[in-house]
């Protein structure tokens, strides 16, 4: 490469904040780093996009898509090509009226389409302007500023030493110094992070903006809105798409796709709605662990519950909330448990707890004893409650009245709520007195060891997963007693524990019996790692992320000819009537496997969400 393509290389990446770059003060030497994480986002535009189209509507999406075409923007850029593609449109309606012929025009990007008024997606600068402000109000458009394109380990390093020089010039001395130390650059780290924010600032102070945010706050927007009440934003700016809170969006997708998989759609619908509300000011999935130190406890404090009258407030009316509840008489209920409040986020409960208990009363019944039992005494009194047997089939009566059943909307609502926070994955928490929250450590925590879980059965099948969850349940376990433990023969567990470990999900330690290393008198103890194997199952999931794109790339120059006629103009959109039977019969071939690979990438791409993003 000449100078001159190399230049125009880096400025290509740059545009699509695909580098890193700082200039050296001393010898004025720029130094490149490649941005690993944008680059990789790029597989999430699908996936950005239809969560943009299902949140803010389809001008938004089309918004975000020239965002993502040209990785960063100056908004009187944006405006002046929408306002090109807008006079377009009025022209070429004017000439159909006047001659009655169709018409053609280029769009935004350059590619000649066929666009009627009516196709416009977004109308006037006015409309521009006000999808803006809203997808700015979201976080989900940050603005670029000078620091944008350093990377953290450099802006870390200049604050650091602008910080020691200013505050501690001969260096900190004693802890107490140190942790001050810390707490500063910290604190100056924030507020460079917060200049990506200066233009969703300016607009919460705006009084007519934050007026049409109390208004058009809740539910998706189907793109209705009010244009005249928005600032004009800077010209001057430049914006670009903020990836992170693109995460705690699909985040929340991923979740409520979780809860339908177990409980269905009504209760998944409900659970939506509260990690909608209680994201909102949640900026990433994961907090810095430099730049949030503090900070965590402060937002939660702030931020971190909602109440059933917000999520009323939010639900659509025409959602059935009986839907996906059971009938249960009142007195089987116990109040006591169902009010119980818990201020403090579930420890991880290990197997053992729930599966050796064969005499007595576990923690939970022993809590909850005395309710249980008087409201017991009167349900076996009572003969109807108790099942019918019909042959081979269990059929319980209803002996539940139609009054007592009949649950006003707010009381539906909260049998949804208890019913996610009594789950084993610890969906929500009832943290307060009508407050709500959700635990995202130990619930994505769940959910990874749930995407594990079905990795292995799927590769080692039932008795393979059987055999992992017996020993997380007990830890190391020798060789020799594991058969008995697993009710397996011995030469079947030999062999499935040797293909799960050659898969990375057990591992083996050799433990002698004296000083002297020999292996027939030694013990062999077989345990389950779950952050080893996650760590595993991720760089697979890179790998063979590589391989489907290598794969496509490979079916792409096999059929070089056959997509260079494609491309044609003329053959373009006619395909079936222009090419030969065979050279159409390739190009079906080509296009259904490439359609196959790109699922399956977005497939992995769930997983390296759940296993490294979320």
């Amino acid at each position: 490469m000449n100078p001159r393509q190399l230049r125009h290389g880096l400025a290509v990446l740059l545009q699509y904040n695909m580098l890193f770059y700082s200039v050296e003060p001393d010898t004025e030497v720029a130094v490149y780093e490649a941005n690993v994480e944008y680059a990789y986002n790029l597989i999430r535009t699908g996936k950005i996009l239809e969560m943009i189209d299902t949140s803010f509507g389809a001008p938004a999406k089309d918004i975000m898509q020239s965002l993502l075409l040209l990785g960063q923007a100056r908004i009187s850029d944006l405006i002046e090509a929408y306002q090109q593609k807008i006079d377009q449109a009025k022209k070429a309606a004017a000439e159909k009226i006047e001659d009655g012929n169709e018409f053609e025009v280029n769009s935004v990007n350059g590619h000649s389409d066929s666009i009627k008024k009516s196709d416009l997606l977004v109308k006037s600068t006015a409309q521009l302007n006000s999808v803006i402000c809203r997808l700015v109000e979201a976080d989900l458009i940050d603005v670029v500023h000078s620091r944008s394109f350093q990377t953290p380990q450099d802006i870390h390093k200049s604050v650091e030493k602008e910080v020691t020089e200013r505050l501690f010039p001969g260096g900190p001395k004693g802890g107490k110094a140190k942790i001050e130390l810390q707490d500063k650059i910290a604190e100056s780290l924030r507020k460079i992070r917060s200049e990506s924010k200066s233009l969703k600032r300016k607009l919460e102070q705006n009084v007519t903006s934050a007026k049409r945010r109390k208004l058009f706050s809740g539910g998706a927007s189907n793109g209705a809105h009010d244009e005249e009440v928005d600032p004009d934003l800077d010209s001057r700016q430049v914006i670009r798409i903020n990836y992170e809170k693109c995460l705690v969006d699909l985040r929340n997708r991923r979740l409520v796709q979780f809860a339908t998989d177990i409980y269905g759609e009504a209760t998944a619908y409900v659970y939506g709605v509260l990690l909608r509300l209680l994201t909102k000011p949640i900026a990433r999935c994961r907090p810095d662990p430099v730049m949030d130190i503090g900070e965590g406890d402060k937002d939660r404090q702030k931020f971190g519950f909602v109440t059933i009258g917000e999520i009323l407030d939010s639900l659509k009316t025409s959602v059935d909330l009986s839907l996906g509840l059971g009938k249960v008489a009142k007195h089987d209920i116990s109040s006591r448990a169902a009010d119980a409040i818990q201020e403090e986020p579930p420890k991880p409960k290990l197997y053992i707890e729930e599966a050796d208990v064969d005499e007595g009363d576990s923690a939970d019944e022993a809590k909850d004893g005395d309710g249980s039992n008087s409201s017991g005494s009167d349900s076996e009194s009572d003969h109807k409650e108790r099942p019918a047997t019909n042959g081979s089939k269990v059929q319980f009566a209803d002996s539940t009245g139609a009054k007592e059943m009949r649950l006003d909307r707010p009381a539906q609502l909260r049998q949804h709520l208890l019913l996610l926070s009594e789950s084993n994955q610890h969906f929500v928490r009832h943290c307060g007195p009508n407050e709500w929250t959700v635990d995202f450590v130990p619930l994505m925590s769940a959910l990874r060891e749930f995407e594990l879980d079905s990795v292995i059965e799927r590769t080692s099948g039932r008795q393979g997963l059987r055999l992992v969850r017996i020993l997380r349940t007990k830890g190391k376990l020798d060789e020799k007693a594991l058969p008995t433990v697993a009710l397996m023969k011995k030469p079947e567990v030999q062999q499935k524990m040797l293909e799960m470990q050659n898969a990375g999900f057990v591992h083996v330690q050799e433990v002698p019996r004296d000083t002297k290393a020999d292996v027939k008198k030694s013990f062999f103890l077989w345990f389950s790692d779950v952050d080893k194997s996650l760590a595993r199952l991720l760089d697979t999931s890179y790998k063979t992320t590589v391989r489907c794109i290598q794969v496509l790339e490979v079916l792409r120059q096999r059929e070089k000819d056959v997509l260079e006629l494609t491309k044609r103009t003329d053959v373009r959109g006619r395909e079936r009537d222009v090419m030969r039977k065979e050279y159409f019969d390739r190009y079906s071939r080509f296009l259904e496997n490439e359609r196959k690979l790109f699922a399956q990438v977005m497939r992995l791409d769930d997983l390296v969400a759940v296993l490294r993003d979320f």
